[in-house]
């Protein structure tokens, strides 16, 4: 009997391997920075800090975006992207201050990203008009 329950046992733990590797990863993944303000490519719109910033990364294509005040807020990217057409596409990083939210993007060659940052409440899925950057167009090429 101990013989069949340790052949149960690994063929148990074989196939949760398996399946950690057959899942596919989330588009947004979270990532810890360093601590401290980072300007990135756009900041909200601030007179004297950028509490909330984003840039984007043509190697990999990927668009980050960094929580730099504790402040209470959210930091949200909004953006369209060619491959989806009109679709406004809003992420967050709601994970307080010095993080990182890494949006894998996986453009086409082709392909190009609009977007901005603004400061809100994840909670309750609202942002501030007024704290949102310009609008910055970047081509994945």
């Amino acid at each position: 009997m101990k013989k069949h329950s340790k052949l149960v046992g690994a063929a148990a733990a074989g196939m949760l391997a398996v399946l950690a590797v057959a899942t596919p990863a989330s588009a947004a993944t979270y990532t810890v920075t360093y601590p401290g303000p980072h300007a990135g490519d756009l900041c909200t719109d601030e007179p004297n800090y950028c509490d909330g910033s984003a840039s984007f990364v043509h190697d990999g294509d990927h668009l980050l975006v960094w929580d730099n005040n504790s402040d209470g807020y959210s930091v949200m990217v909004m953006y369209y992207r060619s491959d989806r057409g009109d679709t406004l596409i809003k992420d967050w990083n709601h994970y307080k201050a010095g993080s990182r939210l890494d949006i894998n993007m996986d453009l086409p060659e082709s392909g190009w990203v609009e977007y901005r940052v603004c400061l809100g409440d994840y909670a309750a899925q609202t942002y501030d008009m007024n704290s949102c950057s310009g609008w910055k167009r970047e081509d994945a090429a």
